[in-house]
């Protein structure tokens, strides 16, 4: 919806029951009991009154699980006209064989389809190739004779792999079986299955694009279109991969089409009443091929959800990203939540915003989330939220009047007792200042901060370092004001904050934008991939023996803790599907968290920080960047010559 589609069919056999609240973002504890595809449907008129759904309550048939002829029957024949009649089909069901008929209708129909599956903590995300082409005939004739069925596609190459291409062995009743899977990671695939889409239907080749592997140059105005993308959480890595259709398909392969547009329905029933009939039929039935499917990782990440449920979160903004993460906060366990925000719900919020609908506009932001948060756990006693509307004060915003500048003092204020009083605090504010006074607060009380930021199709999630020297129980047995040490209160180097690396101190960044540029523009689905990311993170973290003070992991390095790595910045491209594991130290010239700003912090207090809102140059003079950026002014860069004049300078990233 926030891409822009305005026709949605939903289909959904369920009904909503009080576990599904935690994992599935629409539906609210007055939902229970009703059938899920029929819940979902005002949800999202709430959220885009403009949106056509038709919400369908039905049971999809699949192998391994018999039904009756007649019941087969109806749904087949309603199956393949909802099909036929939607562009694209999304494969979103809990179970792996569930998947199988729509999988074989859309490679007979040759309609877009769209996996994702989950793990505990992994995931699988596909788009499925092109049906089988004619050997001759018109181009745009791609649905084949049965004795014409070719190994390409309708533009001559060859067909990529469904999602059951690579599996020989899910197809099975597994009906019984719960799909567990971490928090935020249903955030994550979701996000990425819905950019596959977008950049299949923006792409000139639609459904028959090739697959594309991270790292290949693209001219394509989205990026890459991989075929595959398959996520790991504890490895910290995101692969692509490209897998062409197999003979052996239970679903798309020639001879399962063949043998289903010479029968259709007797063809389905023996598929779903005789258990090992596709496997006779492809020629399976002795492989020992294990199946490549994610949906078989084991599960790996105890998390502790007593001392998640007892820690504290403050969320700082209730924007895109404070919406996603305060949900899956929630359903990692944590019942005691602080929202901070100064803004009220606009109609552009909505596409964007979770949460919201439009019986909320022009109401607050923060007290409009904790009720909606409350709408889905009414059930629970010890949900402890509060929300605190107010203005975090930001370099670069000048104070004008006596009046202002005791306003700013008391939001100092508020601010530094709400980081003190929490044990956590997310960063999800819209511009870059918003983010300076609560860092420098978070290094100070040596408190847990996780920064999430977008840009248009890249992110970044991070943990802040610890601060510097101290004890995680407060600021009351901080070190004197001279004897700041560079490491934390354990001996080891301090990683880096938000503005650890930057060379200019913030400014404002808001007020001499035009209206439509005050607001970050970004790639649907970003901030929920971002949002999982920072959520996780912040899980791990809680679980590591050594919390805020754990050392930063790199990808591709080993582990032997249960939960796998603990990076220190995770930065991700959605153009080039980059995921970057970073480390970097704590800037002893950083505006935020530097020995020099913190003790001019500590001797100074709300003084300090009105100089900073009203001096844009007192960080940088304080920090010593000024003379830094001076030096780098007058120094002398020397090229050498190169014999073709005519080259150009390579790209620097």
């Amino acid at each position: 919806m926030t891409w822009g589609v305005r026709k949605l069919t939903v289909v959904d056999g369920g009904c909503v029951a009080m576990p599904d609240l935690v994992k599935q973002s629409l539906y609210v504890e007055k939902d229970c009991g009703v059938p899920r595809a029929i819940a979902i449907v005002p949800h999202l008129k709430e959220r885009c009154p403009a949106v056509e759904v038709e919400g369908i309550q039905m049971e999809i048939p699949v192998p391994g699980n018999p039904v009756s002829p007649s019941k087969i029957a109806s749904v087949l024949d309603r199956l393949k006209k909802l099909v036929a009649s939607n562009e694209v089909v999304f494969l979103l069901t809990d179970t792996w064989e569930s998947r199988w008929l729509p999988t074989l209708l859309c490679a007979n129909g040759n309609k877009i389809a769209i996996t994702a599956a989950l793990g505990y903590d992994s995931y699988l995300v596909m788009r499925h190739g092109a049906g089988p082409g004619k050997r001759c005939g018109r181009m745009d004739d791609v649905i084949a004779q049965i004795q014409n069925l070719s190994t390409e596609d309708a533009l001559g190459r060859q067909r990529l792999g469904c999602c059951f291409c690579c599996d020989t062995t899910s197809l099975v009743n597994s009906l019984s079986n719960e799909t567990v899977a971490l928090p935020g990671l249903t955030s994550i695939a979701s996000g990425k299955a819905v950019e596959l889409f977008a950049r299949i239907l923006h792409h000139p080749e639609g459904i028959h694009a090739p697959g594309d592997i991270a790292g290949m140059d693209t001219e394509h105005q989205l990026g890459l279109l991989p075929h595959q993308m398959q996520g790991s959480l504890p490895k910290c890595v995101l692969s692509t991969v490209v897998g062409n259709s197999s003979n052996n398909c239970t679903a798309c392969s020639n001879v399962v089409l063949s043998e289903y547009r010479k029968g259709e329905l007797d063809f389905v029933m023996k598929a779903i009443n005789q258990p090992t009939y596709l496997k006779d039929l492809t020629g399976i039935s002795h492989t020992s091929i294990k199946s490549d499917t994610c949906l078989n990782f084991p599960a790996s990440f105890p998390v502790n959800s007593g001392k998640l449920s007892s820690v504290g979160c403050l969320i700082l903004g209730a924007g895109t990203l404070g919406c996603d993460v305060a949900r899956i906060l929630m359903d990692y366990g944590v019942q005691k939540l602080t929202v901070v925000d100064s803004g009220r719900v606009v109609a552009s919020n909505l596409a964007r915003q979770s949460f919201y609908t439009y019986d909320d506009l022009n109401t607050p932001k923060a007290t409009t989330i904790l009720k909606r948060l409350k709408e889905r756990y009414q059930s629970v006693d010890k949900l402890e939220f509060k929300e605190c509307i107010m203005e975090i004060p930001m370099p670069g915003h000048s104070v004008s009047s006596d009046e202002e500048a005791d306003r700013v003092r008391e939001d100092c204020k508020k601010l530094q007792g709400l980081v003190a009083s929490h044990d956590a605090v997310f960063l999800l504010t819209d511009t870059r200042e918003s983010r300076w006074l609560p860092t420098l607060l978070c290094a100070n009380e040596n408190k847990i901060a996780i920064t999430a930021a977008l840009g248009y199709d890249s992110y970044l999630a991070m943990r802040h370092g610890a601060g510097p020297g101290g004890s995680s129980e407060g600021s009351n047995v901080l070190p004197a004001l001279t004897k700041l040490p560079a490491e934390d209160v354990i001996g080891r180097q301090r990683l880096g904050c938000y503005f650890c690396n930057d060379v200019i101190a913030p400014v404002d960044s808001v007020s001499n934008r035009t209206l439509d540029q005050q607001c970050t523009v970004t790639r649907p689905g970003l901030a929920s991939i971002a949002s999982g990311h920072a959520a996780d993170l912040f899980a791990r973290m809680l679980n590591h023996p050594d919390g805020l003070h754990a050392p930063a992991d790199i990808a591709g390095t080993t582990s032997e803790r249960p939960y796998g790595l603990l990076p220190h910045q995770i930065r991700g491209s959605l153009s080039n599907y980059n995921l970057l594991t970073l480390m970097g130290y704590s800037s002893s010239s950083c505006i935020a968290c530097s020995d020099v700003v913190l003790s001019e912090y500590r001797s100074r207090g709300l003084d300090f920080v009105m100089q900073v809102m009203n001096e844009p140059t007192y960080l940088e003079d304080l920090t010593g960047l000024t003379e830094l950026m001076k030096s780098a002014d007058y120094s002398q860069v020397e090229w050498a010559d190169d014999d073709d004049d005519d080259d150009e300078f390579p790209d620097i990233c």
